[in-house]
C-alpha cells in the first residue's frame, strides 16, 4: 500500500497534466494562415457607417468616457431596432472596445493573464456582449465578425489556468467559425496574433507567427494603431529592438492618444528591461505627453 499511494498520485498528476495540455495546446485556429496580400476583409460584414465611425472615433480617444457614450447610443439603437441583427452585433463590438479600454495601461507578458480576477464591470460587459451576439445570430447574423467578437470577449475571461481550461475550447470554436467564414478579416488576425503572442511557452507561444498576423492587420487597418503596438512586442521578443521602436513610432504617429504606446516607446529608447510587461504609471503617462 505504501508504494501504491505514490504511484496512484503520480498517475493522477500525469492524467491532469495530459488533460490540461490537450485542452490548452494550439487548436485548429493556429492553422489559419496569413493571406498573401493585405487587401482588407473581403467577406466580413462591416459596421454600419454611422455607428462604426462613432465607435472608431471614440476608441481612438483612448478614454472610457467617449466609449461610455457610444455604448449608450448602441444600446439604445438595439432597443429601438430589436430585429436588426447588425445593431446587436455593433453593441457587442462597442462593449468589447470598452472592456479593452479598461486595460489600456496594463502591461503585457507571455503566459500571464491580464487579470487575476475579472472586475464586475468588465464581467458585465462581457456577459452583455455575448448575449447581444447570440441575439444577432437568432436574427440571422452568421458573419465572421460575430464569431470573432465572441472569441475576443471570451478571452477576457482567461484569468488563470482554471478559466483557460473552462473557456479555451469555446474560444477556439469561435475562432474556427470566424475563419471558416472569412480568413482575411484583419481584426480576426489581431486576435489570432494575440493568441500566439501571449500564450505560455509550452502552449502555443510563437512570436514569429504572431508578427505575421500583426503585419497583415497593420496594413489592412491603417487607422488602428494597436496591431503596430502588438507587432512591436512580437519584434522585441525576437530581440529586434530597433524594429520594435519603429513599430511603436508608427503606432504613436497613427494615434498620439495611445498612452501605452507612447510610454513603452520611451522605455525602449532608454533601453529599459521588460518595457511591455509593466503597467503604465500615472507619472509615466504624464511625462509622455
Amino acid at each position: 500500500m505504501s508504494r501504491l499511494v505514490p504511484a496512484l498520485s503520480l498517475c493522477c498528476v500525469v492524467a491532469i497534466g495530459t488533460t490540461a495540455y490537450t485542452m490548452l495546446r494550439p487548436g485548429a485556429s493556429a492553422d489559419i494562415g496569413v493571406p498573401g496580400q493585405s487587401t482588407g476583409p473581403a467577406n466580413a460584414v462591416p459596421l454600419g457607417a454611422t455607428a462604426g465611425t462613432a465607435l472608431q472615433q471614440a476608441r481612438k480617444t483612448c478614454t472610457l468616457d467617449a466609449l461610455d457614450r457610444v455604448v449608450l447610443q448602441l444600446r439604445e439603437r438595439s432597443k429601438q431596432q430589436p430585429d436588426d441583427h447588425e445593431a446587436w452585433r455593433q453593441l457587442a463590438e462597442g462593449l468589447l472596445e470598452r472592456t479593452l479600454q479598461r486595460d489600456h495601461l496594463r502591461g503585457m507578458a507571455v503566459g500571464r493573464p491580464v487579470h487575476a480576477e475579472l472586475l464586475p464591470e468588465a464581467a458585465s460587459d462581457v456577459d452583455e456582449g455575448i448575449a447581444a451576439l447570440a441575439r444577432a445570430r437568432q436574427l440571422g447574423d452568421d458573419s465572421a465578425d460575430n464569431y470573432r467578437i465572441e472569441a475576443a470577449l471570451l478571452s477576457q475571461r482567461l484569468t488563470g489556468l482554471g478559466a483557460v481550461l473552462q473557456w479555451n475550447g469555446r474560444i477556439e470554436e469561435a475562432l474556427n467559425q470566424a475563419g471558416a467564414r472569412s480568413k482575411d478579416g484583419p481584426h480576426l488576425h489581431v486576435v489570432l496574433g494575440l493568441r500566439h503572442l501571449l500564450a505560455p511557452e509550452m502552449f502555443g507561444h510563437d512570436a514569429e507567427k504572431a508578427l505575421d498576423h500583426f503585419e497583415f492587420a497593420a496594413k489592412a487597418l491603417a487607422d488602428d494603431e494597436r496591431p503596430a503596438v502588438f507587432a512591436a512586442m512580437a519584434s522585441y521578443l525576437q530581440k529586434k529592438r530597433l524594429a520594435a521602436i519603429d513599430w511603436l513610432d508608427r503606432a504613436v504617429k497613427c494615434n498620439p492618444n495611445n498612452v501605452f504606446a507612447r510610454v513603452v516607446l520611451a522605455r525602449l529608447r532608454r533601453g529599459e528591461d521588460d518595457p511591455f510587461g509593466r503597467d503604465v504609471t500615472a507619472a509615466e503617462a504624464a511625462a509622455s505627453k
